[in-house]
């Protein structure tokens, strides 16, 4: 009897660590492959999208984790026109630019209301607000050049 219950023992805490697994393989997000050029790859992706950089700004963003910096894009199809703004950081490793991606989406509430990508060595964060189309060709136009 004792060895009947060692097996169901077993067999449960088996099974809970696959379904802890599974659980973690499916909300793990997939990210960019970390390299230079992600600035130059958001500018194509405006162009890619039909459109247009309607103002930018350097920023210097003192983010746990060591940001780089980065740029802040003003994105529209016509200047001026209803816009998204889209800031983009650089990291210098691949760890950091997954952490802060994290939190990032953490930040990202309700659930719908942005989205954080990663390309090359920087977050790209599109808040919620602004021009629905713009967000989704620029979107579209982010993942064709390698955003996850």
């Amino acid at each position: 009897m004792r060895r009947a219950g060692t097996v169901l023992g077993t067999g449960v805490v088996l099974a809970a660590l696959l379904g802890a697994l599974a659980v973690v393989s499916w909300a793990a997000r997939d990210r960019a492959p970390f390299g230079p050029g992600s600035l130059a790859a958001v500018e194509r992706a405006v162009t890619a999208a039909g459109l247009r950089v309607c103002a930018t700004a350097d920023v210097a963003h003192d983010l746990p984790g060591g940001s780089l910096g980065g740029r802040a894009y003003e994105v529209a199809a016509t200047c001026p026109g209803a816009a998204v703004t889209v800031v983009v950081d650089r990291f210098a490793s691949p760890g950091a630019r997954d952490a802060a991606a994290r939190r990032f989406e953490s930040l990202t509430r309700p659930r719908g209301s942005g989205a954080v990508l990663t390309v090359a060595d920087a977050t790209v964060l599109l808040p919620g607000t602004g021009d629905e189309d713009t967000r989704r060709r620029l979107r579209a136009a982010l993942v064709g050049e390698g955003a996850r």
